[in-house]
């Protein structure tokens, strides 16, 4: 039983830190449009879903 706990937990874990990582990423790599809220690349100008100006 306490195995199952231990394996239980570190699925959780495991799973945790990959929603974690992917959530920094994209705070990292991606803007949100101030008009539309979609998300853009750091490269763009423009937003590709409503094309307003991104600061």
């Amino acid at each position: 039983m306490l195995d199952l706990l231990i394996l239980a937990g570190f699925m959780v874990l495991i799973l945790g830190s990959g929603v974690f990582a992917t959530n920094i990423y994209c705070q990292i790599a991606y803007n949100r449009c101030p008009a539309c809220g979609a998300m853009n690349a750091k490269r763009r100008s423009e937003c590709r879903k409503c094309s307003a100006l991104i600061a």
